[in-house]
């Protein structure tokens, strides 16, 4: 592995295969972001998004915790946050990124924390871990996705349960809401989290993009307007390299040569 814009705070390494893992790097704050390290990631995260050699993409955490959200230390005088990038929270959640995105929680995830697991697109945790947007109990609100998300991706008694009481969940039953996607032994979770990427490796680029274009325009859309959208980027993507390659490879049976373009 190469180190890719990597900085003390976050460790980042690009693997031979496209799989840039990102792990932040503070565990003596239980890996709460200051300002300096929510700009690495976003720094990080904006070559990854312009670099065709970056082809699915794993945040972690150093030690027991994924990560705790903003430390708070470093609030300004006036209170304001020092750590929303341009890109939201660590670089990410307010990012919709044509590249697969796994968390791979470590340990627990509050706050921001919370808030940078959920804009993945998928999220491998702990069997210990502990999840929560516990921002109220701070005279604050999950501003940075985390009331969007919980809005759209669990019911309306469960989000607002979660986000009134500002309760820590086990991660069990984020499992069971549909927030994450596997429980495991903290020790295979970073292991689980790379399966699931080289699962996404062995697929086109461009058609992971447009896929999660379409998966994140189609709730905002009628159902007709997201079939129509739909069936244009397929129109778009069965004329490329890659859209040409695929049914080649499976006619010839043989794995197929992405380009990405």
């Amino acid at each position: 592995m190469a180190d890719y814009f990597g900085t003390d705070t976050v460790v980042s390494d690009l693997r031979e295969d496209g799989l840039l893992i990102i792990r932040i790097n503070r565990p003596e704050v239980a890996n709460a972001l200051n300002g300096a390290t929510s700009k690495a990631m976003e720094n990080i995260m904006n070559n990854a998004e312009l670099d065709p050699a970056v082809r699915a993409i794993i945040v972690t955490g150093t030690g027991k915790v994924f990560c705790a959200g903003e430390d708070l230390s470093e609030l300004s005088e006036g209170g304001e946050c020092q750590t929303v990038t341009e890109h939201g929270f660590g670089g990410l959640t307010a990012r919709l990124c044509s590249k697969p995105v796994i968390a791979a929680c470590n340990g627990s995830a509050a706050g921001g924390g919370m808030e940078i697991a959920v804009s993945c697109d998928m999220v491998v945790a702990a069997e210990n871990a502990k999840f929560g947007c516990t921002e109220v109990g701070l005279g604050i609100i999950a501003s940075t996705g985390g009331l969007v998300r919980l809005a759209r991706d669990i019911n309306r008694k469960d989000c607002m349960e979660l986000l009134l009481t500002g309760k820590k969940i086990k991660a069990p039953e984020a499992k069971e809401l549909g927030l994450i996607n596997y429980v495991v032994p903290a020790e295979e979770v970073l292991d689980k989290a790379i399966e699931l990427a080289e699962e996404c490796l062995k697929n086109a680029p461009l058609a992971l993009k447009w896929t999660k274009y379409i998966v994140h325009a189609a709730s905002q859309m009628s159902e007709e307007d997201a079939m129509r959208y739909s069936d244009a980027a397929y129109r778009f993507l069965e004329k490329t390299a890659d859209g040409i390659e695929g049914p080649a490879a499976f006619v010839e049976k043989r794995a197929p040569q992405w380009q990405g373009k």
